[in-house]
């Protein structure tokens, strides 16, 4: 064989051989899988599987509802609270389930008034119940029971729910840290120009929805009377708990002026008051931002 016509062999068969290489490597590259606790379901602990508690809480006389998702295992386990918001539709489940095969108990319940608990429905008084559901959860019976890591408790919270867990988790020493969703705040809603509008449409909308035990004025009046203990740009501004906001909205824009801080993270997703089309990534956002500031 000639020198030339070898040399041409040995070229082309160096082209498929790098070609058949790529393509080799190529394949092995998998995708970028779904995390296990968004797609795979968990092996129950043969001692202590993964359950759900029904759960009866003390406040203030009234008999409050709620449940937990315990997650898998027999050691203490870092929780969250859930807050509800108003009146409650969209209660976050989801999220729950998630969190919970991610290795987080999950606490959610009725504030006193709504949805079958027991007392009236004020603002005041869901504030009251979510210590209620702490001093509960981590009152020495219940701790082995309900697997609480008293030391890892955080709170989520979803429009109204969102701005009660600010208010309560930034000044509850029990609370580590708060996660918070498009937050109602009533302080920059019913403070300002706006204020009578706002006040008037709340009334309303709060008329719609057939809560268990509440009279709509006499819930706004004593929200607006609390006004100046609800301010949260106040209770973030002095804070060191770690704190997640993410809102469709800009109504708490304010709290771009605080980003700088170290233990804010503040973000405005393109999404509906839902977060309708965002499930997914918020559960991921949730979780990735619990195992920073609270599992470890």
């Amino acid at each position: 064989m000639k020198k030339a016509h070898f040399c041409i062999i040995l070229y082309i068969f160096l082209i498929i051989s790098i070609g058949t290489a790529c393509q080799k490597s190529q394949s092995k590259t998998p995708a970028s899988p779904i995390e296990s606790y968004l797609s795979t379901d968990i092996l129950p602990d043969s001692l202590s599987p993964a359950n759900l508690i029904e759960l009866q809480i003390n406040s203030s006389g009234s008999t409050i509802y709620g449940f937990e998702y315990t997650a898998n295992g027999a050691s203490l386990h870092p929780t969250i609270i859930m807050l509800h918001g108003l009146p409650g539709n969209e209660r976050n489940l989801d999220l729950t389930q998630n969190l919970r095969r991610a290795g987080y108990n999950i606490i959610y319940f009725n504030y006193r008034g709504s949805w079958g608990s027991q007392g009236t429905f004020s603002y005041q008084n869901a504030l009251e119940d979510i210590n209620a559901v702490i001093n509960h959860i981590s009152h020495p019976q219940n701790i082995q029971r309900l697997k609480i890591d008293t030391n890892k408790i955080a709170l989520f919270g979803h429009s109204m729910g969102a701005g009660l867990a600010m208010i309560n988790g930034l000044n509850n020493p029990k609370v580590k840290a708060i996660s918070a969703v498009s937050i109602f705040n009533p302080y920059t809603i019913f403070k300002g120009m706006e204020a009578p509008i706002n006040l008037a449409e709340f009334n309303q909308y709060l008329s719609t929805l057939g809560m268990l035990n509440c009279k709509p004025e006499e819930f706004s009046q004593e929200m607006i009377s609390h006004l100046d203990n609800y301010n949260i740009e106040q209770f973030v501004a002095i804070s060191r708990k770690p704190i997640l906001v993410i809102d469709e909205h800009k109504n708490n824009i304010y709290l771009a002026n605080h980003k700088k801080k170290k233990n804010l993270t503040y973000k405005i997703w393109d999404t509906d008051h839902a977060f309708t089309n965002k499930r997914i990534a918020l559960s991921r956002e949730i979780k990735n931002w619990l195992d920073l500031h609270l599992a470890n």
